[in-house]
């Protein structure tokens, strides 16, 4: 259990720190170029980032280290855990040792740098990491202070001269070497053959590598990512490897583990390898990283048919054409008439084309099942909606009161929203008394058509949607929310939310504090101080999911409030 946790620990710091690196991808002495050529995952770094942009995206570490310490002391120290006296203290010494390296300058003590170059990719199947070390004697000396303190040291393997730390059991265990300036993590049979060993540690270095390289760029290339970070996880090359007889390293690696054949008979494995080609890769990068701004993308590749088949399902969702509003939004396309034909669609093609593999014919019971459940009559008003927005401004739970303090807004997509409208008041006849035209102009709802202590509200229409709104701020902006369009492209998912919404749960967790027992208050009042930190950071953080001709773009944008470090 401590070895375990002496090694989890010194390599999640130096993987989670560093993600950037040098200008110099094809060296063979980057962590790049021991990829092997038909790796078929891979993710690394081509260009480095400016020290003070990486300093300062790991700034809001060093600002709440301390908070974060302080919990898990307290967790330590609870019986609840279930750790033995041995197993605490080792935890507890590597906390304290962790406690004191909360900054750069501290990190660069013990070997780590702001600026390594990194790569995770695979050896056959089984995957590695490498990446560079700022003092390799620190790094080592770092682990020997921590198993002092410990009271345990991790056991030394050793393939021809290069030693390395073996954790785990006889089948299988992780193995962290220091390998010149490169620090190497992976899993490997320590009954395997030294040859194994040798080309997982990267001893024996691959015969074409620089096609890593040039794999890497190409995707920086054609998806437009920035250099500092990019990889891809190839499913056409993994399906075609684990469908046929392993051979050579994922062949001993798969025997040394137990693990059962995956070889499977040519009609299967030509099916397997069919679906692949429809989803053949799932790509990333970032795409934008500077000292407050970081866009990365995610993209799954789909067969160019189906992927204009969803993005006609889907479209875009309301309002999306437009920045978010609020401190927080949500907008998503539903468009359940073209959802239904899509799936309906694809249902036919299966059922026209079943799955001959005795393992895939779930697929065609699955795809026959959902479409007797779907191919139904869809009444409206269900079957006009196209998409839902929402945003809200404000939040609070006022103290003594049921009911939360709330602005914001609602709008429902409709291919008929006056039916929709005409069905409700049929249900509700109160609402007769709302005269409403699609006009976008908003109406106040009479107070008696209200539960107690709600808020006025608004509702607006046009011939597109309906939208009501709480709040007079919000109020005044709902025509221009009801009348906002959809993106150009399918955007058919858009999430936001600022650093504001953590000042409201701070301030909700304050209200509850004053409820909960005494013992559990320090608790809140950690959780309320790192929500303001939170709050004190960010400035937005954005998700949209994009049909693409070429696939689904999910991209993440978050930007900080925190001042720029000085070079």
């Amino acid at each position: 259990m401590s070895r375990k946790r002496i090694a989890a620990l010194l390599a999640a710091s130096a993987c989670l720190i560093v993600a950037c690196g040098k200008d110099e991808s094809a060296s063979p002495d980057t962590p790049l170029a021991f990829a092997p050529a038909d790796t078929p995952y891979l993710y690394a770094n081509l260009d480095p980032l400016p020290v003070a942009t990486a300093e300062q995206w790991t700034k809001p570490l060093q600002d709440y280290w301390p908070t974060m310490a302080t919990m898990y002391s307290a967790m330590l120290e609870s019986a609840k855990l279930g750790l033995d006296e041995p197993q605490r203290r080792i935890a507890t010494a590597l906390l304290d040792e962790f406690r004191t390296h909360a900054n750069w300058d501290q990190l660069r003590a013990i070997g780590l740098k702001p600026d390594a170059r990194m790569a995770v990719y695979a050896v056959g199947i089984v995957p590695v990491l490498r990446l560079e070390l700022g003092n390799p004697a620190a790094f080592k000396a770092e682990v020997a202070r921590v198993e002092k303190t410990a009271g345990s040291s991790m056991p030394v393997a050793k393939v021809g001269s290069q030693e390395y730390w073996q954790i785990g059991n006889d089948s299988l265990a992780a193995a962290i070497a220091v390998q010149g300036s490169h620090l190497v993590i992976t899993v490997l049979p320590p009954k395997g053959s030294d040859a194994l060993k040798r080309a997982l540690l990267g001893i024996d270095r691959p015969a074409r590598s620089g096609a890593a390289v040039a794999a890497l760029e190409a995707v920086t290339k054609q998806y437009s990512y920035a250099r500092f970070g990019a990889g891809y996880f190839d499913f056409v090359n993994l399906v075609e490897r684990v469908s046929k007889p392993l051979a050579g390293s994922d062949a001993e690696f798969a025997q040394a583990v137990g693990l059962p054949a995956l070889a499977t008979d040519e009609g299967c494995r030509r099916e397997y390898v069919e679906i692949a080609h429809k989803f053949p890769r799932a790509v990333i990068g970032a795409q934008e990283l500077t000292a407050q701004r970081m866009r990365i993308a995610t993209q799954l590749e789909i067969e160019p048919a189906l992927a204009q088949r969803i993005a006609t399902a889907f479209g875009a969702a309301p309002g999306t054409g437009e920045p978010a509003q609020g401190a927080v939004e949500m907008s998503i396309a539903v468009p359940i008439l073209r959802l239904k034909d899509f799936w309906v669609g694809q249902a036919d093609a299966v059922a026209a084309k079943p799955y001959t593999c005795e393992k895939l014919r779930w697929l065609n019971e699955g795809f026959a099942g959902s479409k007797a459940k779907v191919d139904v009559t869809i009444p409206p008003p269900v079957s006009d909606l196209t998409g839902v927005r929402v945003t809200i401004s404000q939040f609070a739970m006022p103290a003594g009161s049921t009911l939360p303090d709330v602005a914001g807004k609602l709008l429902i997509g409709s291919t008929n929203p006056m039916a929709a409208l005409g069905m409700a008041q049929l249900a509700i006849p109160a609402l007769q008394k709302i005269k409403l035209a699609a006009d976008g102009k908003p109406v106040a709802l009479p107070p008696d058509l209200l539960p107690m202590k709600t808020p006025p509200m608004s509702v607006a229409m046009s011939d597109k949607a309906i939208a009501i709104a709480t709040g007079a701020d919000q109020i005044a902006t709902l025509s221009a929310f009801l009348a906002a369009p959809p993106a150009p492209t399918p955007v058919f998912l858009r999430m936001h939310f600022s650093g504001v919404v953590y000042g409201w749960l701070a301030r909700n967790f304050e209200s509850m504090k004053a409820n909960m027992p005494a013992e559990n208050q320090k608790q809140f009042d950690q959780q309320i101080k790192l929500f303001g930190l939170y709050e004190k950071w960010l400035r937005s953080n954005d998700f949209t999911l994009t049909a693409a001709p070429t696939g689904i773009v999910m991209q993440q944008t978050i930007e900080l409030n925190t001042p720029t470090v000085s070079q």
